[in-house]
């Protein structure tokens, strides 16, 4: 055993030997490794089948070529990813997220959503299809003391979750609560309806990533949450910007500590005020009579409170990147003491064995550049914290890579490098009856049963792909470990693990583990006997980056952080989501004319890959392609019109027009040394292509097929340094094309017009616009180009004009990132969010059109109604091919006063539907006249207009009531489905001061459908 020692210094502490600050450095050379063929028990292999054993070893076989040649492929890249994270939505010249502005856009976004849906009734509503069994990365479970069966979990950019029966199944708790990230929930032992959730997620090299906003808590078990206003507006500005632990006193559940990046605080009233009792000061310069730490970038990372303590005894964690210490309170906070560390110390996580208060264990990586996340010890104390010694046997091949890939730093591979998490992925806990049993979790789950000296794996994570999984299989990269508050070791052995894979239970957590890191050797060894169950029922936190939709058949395929790429044959099926690739996923292109045939992508560039039989399978498709310069998620777009040719890059674009079989270059630097963040082609010409740049600026070429194209570079009305986001091209004119940017502070949808270079912000004004935040994607309707949609850090907003106004379009979608926006046909639409999973719409059908006309007489399709006093009649012969647009030509009279504009007809059709420049509206099936409408009959359509105000919806009403206020300037009625002679009446209403009784103007045509 290679022993290294925690010195502890203070008054009244032991101080530890000086050879205990002595450090080791265990490079590649002094790493252990096993060849599994020499460790072959006589007991029977683990019971997956044989061909799904062969499929696994061959794709680790892959993995080792790529390993050799250019380092391991992770299953993950948490640093990279959030890296990108940043850069896509940062402030230009900014360093943080403006989280509080987030927020605060966030409550004025309800405010708008709330009119709305009073103007409206019932609207068009999204509906979630999954996945509900994939998860997403998970740092905190709570279960009720009192009620095991209701537990509460939170994903990261997927919002605080609620389950009543034990896991099998969870529902978003107050789904108005903003979507940031959770990394700490904590209950009251005393009152389980009260909660506590801290924001930020405060582990990341450059903590200015998932940035929070304070405190939340609930006093309802979890049915509303309420921000904590004392940790957002009464400290320090910014100082709970990154909550990762929270810890309440047993005594009193009024007193209150938060573990966060500027120190710990403390409150004794239950949240209403706070007093920071330990500073970090690389955040924090005064009060200068707190006491300070050593200093770090992420702060407190872990504070717990010694069980049977009064006043509290509490040791607070900090440093992680840097070192700074491990520090330790007797009276409560008042005062702390610090524990000597060596200069490697990097997070540390801390246990206590609840059956032995005395005994307690520090899991600790290490911070030195080379080694990185590895683990630097395992530290025990048997008296309370006094003293600690490294309980952690070096000679056992699994110590030194408790915090890495196991299966690849030890008997399956070697690897010139070898990837260590202990940064990111670092948790620990002790058997509630049992102090020499410890789990611990870095990329892997392991167990030791002789007090943290060696180790044995509770499970494997590359076999995801097997469907189904063995029991043995659990998801990498754990952030937590719970355990039953009814587990005895024996009749009850249920524990709870959160990982980047959600949520995983086992209830025989005192079963077997296993010494056999390489299950599909010739001769494994037994593997663990412990079972776990994926308990993702319903709890919908899965991260995409993008997502498609097959146009044949009902199948969906996204690519998410953490859970590569997966797969759902039915959108009635949302639990039923199926793995069907592993790393981050990426882009996805599923082919429009054979569902069969897809494309997906995982981080870095380039790393495509192609299925010819629905994603069961796949192979690489970058044949061709000599670049690497790609971003982390790179963009690929396929050609709507011809499946075959796609698109990617990274400074220089790449095409293929043989479905990926070979890549061609197919341009230079367009961008001036910047990366391709978007791609679009135009549904209507294959050879009009568009590139948008995270430097601002966007390219076009109008013969992208031609061996060489060229290209031009728009600058003029872009916005230099902003990250393009997405580019849409109008489905019917290529000349016509929106871009998004997903900074803060910056337009966020711009769109060039006919025959321009220029760009012009889009953004709508005043209650019609998109508010200042991150832009992901625009989609245009493909039966409407008027229509448009965009995918934004707090949801979806819908245009029915173009982009001069906006409106909210977020009815049971959560206030969540949506990445992208796919139609799945004319009237479907489908959003990939980056923390709630998919959802998907059915927009308004417009009523089927009739018989053409036949050219007898005039055709007007511009019925004018006068604004002013007085009625007017025409005979007007119309196009069922083309919409019928009914326009006010003047404002009616009233100028304070709100407009109605009510649209009825009578005679033979069946249809009518009331449309907004295109957006349909509302219908009525079977109109009638208003005043020969008999009780019981179909109502007619009515707007309630305002000017400037865009609608998203009119009901039919029988009185005079309020659906919803719309522009005065033009409505539209399509779709009258039968010939023949009918009329049309509309009549304008100002409810203004200048008429209170109502009614103003009546005007009506009499239309002839040929």
């Amino acid at each position: 055993m290679r022993n290294r020692r925690l010195a502890v210094i203070g008054a009244g502490l032991v101080a530890l030997a000086a050879c205990g600050l002595s450090i080791v450095f265990l490079d590649d050379s002094t790493s252990q490794t096993r060849n599994p063929t020499q460790e072959a028990g006589a007991e029977s292999p683990p019971t997956w089948s044989a061909q799904n054993q062969e499929i696994i070893r061959t794709a680790l076989e892959r993995k080792r070529d790529k390993i050799l040649k250019k380092g391991p492929k992770r299953f993950d890249a948490p640093q990279e990813a959030q890296d990108f994270f940043m850069d896509q939505r940062l402030p230009l010249g900014g360093e943080e997220l403006p989280s509080d502005h987030l927020l605060s856009e966030l409550e004025k976004l309800k405010e708008r959503e709330t009119t709305l849906a009073a103007q409206r009734g019932t609207a068009t509503s999204w509906t979630s299809i999954g996945p509900g069994n994939v998860g997403g990365r998970t740092r905190a479970i709570v279960i009720d003391p009192t009620q095991p069966s209701t537990m509460y979990a939170a994903g990261m950019t997927g919002g605080i979750w609620k389950s009543i029966d034990s896991g099998a199944n969870w529902q978003a708790s107050d789904d108005l609560l903003p979507n940031l990230a959770i990394s700490t929930i904590a209950i009251d032992p005393t009152n389980t309806n009260i909660l506590y959730a801290g924001t930020g997620e405060g582990f990341f090299a450059s903590i200015f990533m998932h940035r929070g906003v304070g405190i939340f808590k609930s006093e309802d078990a979890g049915v509303t949450w309420n921000l904590l206003s004392a940790t957002s507006q009464g400290t320090t500005l910014g100082a709970f910007s990154y909550v990762n632990k929270i810890a309440i006193s047993p005594d009193d559940s009024n007193r209150i500590y938060a573990a966060t990046f500027s120190g710990v605080w403390r409150s004794l009233d239950a949240g209403q005020s706070w007093s920071v009792v330990l500073r970090n000061p690389n955040v924090l310069g005064s009060p200068a009579e707190i006491q300070a730490t050593n200093g770090c970038s992420v702060g407190c990372t872990d504070l717990v409170i010694r069980p049977g303590s009064s006043p509290e005894v509490l040791f607070a964690a900090f440093g992680s990147f840097q070192k700074d210490g491990l520090y330790r309170s007797t009276d409560g906070g008042d005062t702390w003491v610090e524990f000597q560390t060596a200069p490697e110390q990097g997070r540390i996580t801390i246990a206590i064995a609840p059956s032995d208060s005395n005994r307690m264990y520090l899991f600790m990586s290490q911070n030195s550049s080379g080694f990185l996340g590895r683990v630097y010890s395992l530290f025990r104390s048997d008296d309370g914290g006094d003293s600690w010694v490294s309980s952690l046997d070096f000679s056992h091949p699994f110590s030194e890579w408790l915090m890495s890939y196991i299966s690849i730093a030890t008997g399956c591979f070697q690897s010139p490098v070898i990837y260590s998490q202990g940064w990111y992925d670092n948790a620990i806990a002790v058997d509630p009856v049992d102090p020499d049993v410890v789990w611990v979790g870095g990329i892997n789950t392991l167990r030791s049963d002789d007090a943290g000296e060696t180790f044995g794996l509770g499970g494997y994570w590359f076999f995801f792909l097997e469907d189904p999984s063995p029991p043995n299989y659990i998801h990498p990269d754990q952030h937590t470990i719970v355990f039953h508050p009814d587990y005895n070791g024996t009749t009850n052995q249920t524990m709870f693990v959160g990982n980047d894979g959600g949520i995983f239970r086992t209830n025989n957590a005192r079963a077997a583990t296993s010494q056999e890191e390489c299950p599909i050797g010739p001769n494994p060894g037994p593997g663990p006997d412990i079972e776990w169950e994926n308990l993702n029922n319903g709890y919908g936190v899965t991260q995409y980056y993008h997502g498609d939709s097959a146009r044949d058949v009902d199948v969906f395929v996204g690519g998410a952080q953490d859970n590569g790429s997966s797969r759902v044959q039915s959108a009635s099926t949302p639990d039923q989501w199926k793995l069907i690739y592993g790393g981050d996923g990426g882009y996805v292109a599923i082919d429009p004319t054979n569902s069969q045939r897809m494309f997906i992508e995982i981080q870095f560039f380039p790393e495509i890959l192609v299925s010819h039989d629905g994603g069961e399978t796949f192979s690489p498709a970058v044949t061709g392609i000599t670049d690497t310069d790609g971003l982390f998620i790179t963009p690929f777009a396929m050609d709507p019109s011809n499946p075959d040719n796609l698109w990617t890059g990274g400074q220089r674009p790449w095409r293929t027009t043989n479905g990926a079989v070979s890549w061609d270059l197919a341009g230079p630097d367009i961008g001036t040394a910047a990366r391709i963040s978007a791609i679009a082609i135009a549904p209507s010409n294959s050879n009009v292509v568009y590139l948008g740049f995270e430097n601002g600026y966007v390219a076009r070429s109008v013969n992208a097929l031609d061996p060489s194209p060229d290209w031009h570079l728009y600058t003029n009305g872009l916005i230099p340094g902003a990250f393009v986001s997405s580019v849409a091209i109008d489905p019917d004119d290529h000349r016509i094309a929106y871009c998004t940017y997903s900074n803060y502070g910056v337009p966020h949808v711009l769109r060039k017009g006919l025959g321009s270079g220029n760009w012009l912000p889009m953004d709508g004004s005043g209650i019609a616009d998109i508010p200042d935040i991150p832009v992901h994607w625009v989609s245009i309707r493909p039966n409407n180009s008027s229509e448009l949609y965009a995918g934004t850090e707090l949801g979806v907003f819908m245009s029915a004009d173009g982009g001069a106004s906006w409106h909210p379009f977020n009815v049971g979608l959560a206030h969540t990132i949506v990445e992208n926006l796919d139609f799945k046909d004319d009237n479907t639409l489908v959003a990939f969010t980056h923390g709630r999973g998919a959802f998907l719409v059915h927009l308004m059908n417009p009523c089927s059109t009739g018989s053409v006309n036949s050219g007898n007489g005039p055709v007007a399709n511009v019925l004018q109604v006068n604004g002013s006093d007085g009625g007017a009649s025409a005979i007007v012969t119309v196009d069922t091919r083309e919409p019928v647009t009914v326009s006010l030509d003047a404002a009616p009279a009233g100028p304070t006063g709100e407009y109605a504009l009510w649209l009825w007809a009578g005679g033979p059709t069946d249809c009518l539907d009331l449309t907004f420049n295109g957006s349909i509206l509302g219908s009525t099936a079977n109109p009638t006249p208003l005043d020969s409408n008999p009780p019981g009959s179909p109502q007619p359509l009515r707007c309630l207009m305002s000017p400037g105000v865009s609608p998203l919806f009119c009901g039919t009403v029988g009185g005079r009531t309020s659906p919803l206020a719309v522009p005065w300037q033009a409505t539209k009625a399509r779709g009258f489905r039968n010939p023949g002679t009918f009329t049309i009446q509309a009549v304008v209403e100002d409810q203004g001061a200048n008429n209170p009784t109502g009614y103003s103007v009546t005007n009506w045509v009499v239309l002839k459908i040929q």
